[in-house]
């Protein structure tokens, strides 16, 4: 095809860089709520992990998607058509699949944790985040002098950000940075910056400067509002800061203090949880599967416990909506037999590293607190008889009171979380614990990767034309650059057709990969329409997918999915593969293998790579002859070179 007509078939939806996608789908990070069985799993396949069914059921989606897109007219679409069908989106879509990252075998865990707080009780983001931005933006201006004109300002839109994002206090920017941690998306307030003005901020920063305090992840949807506030206030900031006297005193750093702190009081003085207590149901989604789970683990053997930051009565208003009581009138304690052990107000991540926290008992029917100075002295049956519900803590009560074989922490316990550093990074690094990441938006990334993945598919086929391209304007190249000055070369003659073919070769090297740059944002922008997907950042996984991998055992999008598996179920990994374990794949070795096998006929012929391009039909300059016995001789010498 013609690529310059190719790429201008289809326009790019247009990127609204200065504000946040109002118009995205609302339903971007609310979990599917499926309760049956993946159907792999109905049939006995003893050895086959959910991870792996996905990738057969993604494999036979895409073999469909190809079907479907040549029914589209008289034939097959070419590898740049722009307007070829998608995949029938009816049957693709997530199933609840648990994703191992590192092997675990369920038999070897003799105790499972849960986090309540987006882990057990998954939260409606439009009603619940809503309340933090309200609450908090009504503290800044009575209570920290904000001008009330920032009342005025837009709702929260819990489409704008994603998690996995990080913040420059210093500086008022929220950025997306890859595995290696290099800024590859960046704003300052909702402006977008270009990529000129990204490289002169972050260029330079070595990885060490975003550990630093300067810096603040989004590493937990509890935190989505606080980076929609702080955009809001840096936009005000820059625009209003000669009105108002106190914005241009205050720095970005400032403005971000002051946005945690207002969201923290928010947490802590009622704002938010006393309007969850009074309706449960108008702010958690309804997760059936939670309460069989739990009773199937039990079941089976194992100990398992709850261990949330929330205090008491907030924890028994949750727990109880989640077992199907959701009037406060039918509220009771029943709950409390899903657990061996129940742990609130556990002021994580201090719980999981400070071994000098003190442990309270919780007495159930009024709330109140005692001391529990012997909590590590009497034995645990003792302690348990009298009551399982504490608060605070440290992990070493965790340990002793769950019983001996778990006073060393370490793999035979297993905990299940949703915040990247207070429940996954801590508990792996720290204390040795298995860890499973619930992560919501998993299930949107999943069902939009499979409904794109015939975008996907013309995407990895512009990726090889391009890596052709590059290879034949690299042997181009060469071949020049071995004739001047060389009197002897035998190609001196055709150093003008040759200089014509490789300047043709760039142009069709430069129009492909628009098409292919085109078709990529394309594809990000089918994610979010400008931060793209969660878990990439153009080529590469972005830094919350490495740390996804390097410390969540398992993860999936909703803990009841949990249920959907055996208690003994043997979790296995896929095998890693690094760049040299493809070797014969990677454009380098291709092209030094063509350099090494035909590069005694390039010096006497001009010719075409071994993979004409379909944008150049696939005549060469000059007819190869056919090769003498010596050349082939000194070919398969190379060859075996």
């Amino acid at each position: 095809q013609n690529v310059p007509e190719a790429a201008g078939a289809r326009a790019p939806p247009a990127l609204r860089p200065d504000t946040c996608a109002r118009g995205f789908v609302r339903a971007v990070r609310r979990p599917v709520l499926l309760w049956s069985a993946p159907p792999a799993f109905s049939k006995a396949r003893t050895g086959t992990t959910q991870a792996a069914w996905h990738g057969e059921e993604h494999a036979r989606y895409a073999a469909r998607g190809r079907a479907l897109d040549a029914k589209e007219g008289d034939k097959a679409p070419g590898p740049l058509d722009m307007n070829s069908g998608l995949v029938d989106q009816a049957e693709q879509r997530y199933n609840g699949e648990i994703f191992c990252n590192r092997a675990l075998a369920m038999k070897n865990i003799r105790a499972v944790g849960f986090d309540m707080d987006y882990t057990l009780a998954q939260y409606i983001p439009e009603t619940f985040e809503i309340l933090a931005h309200r609450g908090a933006m009504q503290k800044l201006v009575h209570s920290m002098g904000y001008p009330e004109e920032i009342l005025s300002l837009p709702d929260y839109d819990p489409t704008c950000f994603q998690r996995g994002l990080m913040i420059d206090k210093e500086r008022g920017n929220i950025i997306k940075m890859d595995r290696h941690m290099y800024v590859k998306v960046a704003f300052h307030g909702n402006r977008h910056l270009d990529g000129k003005e990204r490289v002169a901020i972050y260029g330079n920063l070595n990885q060490k400067m975003f550990t630093s305090d300067a810096f603040a992840n989004i590493d937990t949807l509890f935190s989505l509002p606080d980076a929609f506030m702080y955009a809001q206030l840096v936009d005000f900031k820059d625009a209003h800061e000669e009105k108002y006297p106190m914005m241009k005193g205050k720095s970005y750093q400032q403005i971000y203090k002051d946005v945690r702190r207002s969201v923290d009081l928010c947490h802590r003085d009622g704002v938010i949880k006393d309007k969850v207590t009074v309706d449960p149901g108008r702010y958690i989604q309804s997760e059936p599967g939670i309460v069989d789970m739990l009773k199937r683990l039990k079941l089976s053997g194992r100990k398992v416990f709850l261990l949330t930051n929330s205090l008491w009565e907030y924890t028994n208003t949750v727990m109880n909506f989640i077992v199907g009581n959701t009037k406060k009138k039918d509220y009771t304690l029943e709950w409390l037999e899903l657990f061996d052990l129940v742990i609130v107000g556990a002021c994580k991540p201090g719980f999981l590293e400070d071994p000098n926290l003190s442990l309270f008992r919780v007495h159930p029917e009024d709330g109140r607190l005692s001391n529990m100075d012997n909590a590590l002295f009497d034995p645990p049956d003792v302690s348990l008889a009298m009551g399982k519900v504490f608060q605070g803590g440290n992990y070493n009560h965790l340990h002793y009171l769950l019983g001996k074989e778990f006073i060393a922490g370490g793999p035979k316990l297993m905990y299940v979380g949703d915040h990247m550093f207070s429940d996954v990074i801590r508990g792996k690094r720290s204390l040795g614990w298995r860890t499973m990441l619930v992560v919501p938006e998993l299930a949107h990334e999943v069902d939009v990767w499979l409904q794109q993945s015939s975008r996907y598919k013309r995407i990895e086929e512009l990726r090889e034309l391009r890596n052709e391209l590059d290879e034949w304007v690299d042997r181009l190249s060469l071949l020049l650059v071995s004739c001047d000055n060389d009197e002897q070369c035998k190609l001196s003659d055709k150093q003008e057709e040759m200089q014509k073919e490789l300047d043709k070769a760039r142009g069709e090297l430069q129009a492909v990969k628009k098409v292919f740059s085109d078709e990529l944002k394309a594809f990000h922008e089918a994610f979010h329409p400008v931060w793209g997907q969660v878990f990439k950042v153009g080529y590469q996984n972005s830094r919350f997918a490495q740390q996804v991998e390097s410390y969540a055992c398992l993860y999936t999008s909703k803990v009841s999915n949990f249920g959907l598996v055996s208690p003994e179920m043997s979790f296995r990994t896929q095998s890693d593969v690094m760049p040299h374990d493809q070797l014969e794949d990677t454009p380098l070795r291709r092209l030094l293998k063509a350099r090494g096998n035909e590069f005694v006929q390039s010096l006497e012929s001009l010719e075409r790579p071994r993979s004409p391009s379909p944008l150049r039909g696939g005549t060469a300059l000059t007819k190869e002859p056919e090769p003498t016995e010596e050349e082939i001789k000194l070919n398969s010498s190379a060859k075996k070179a």
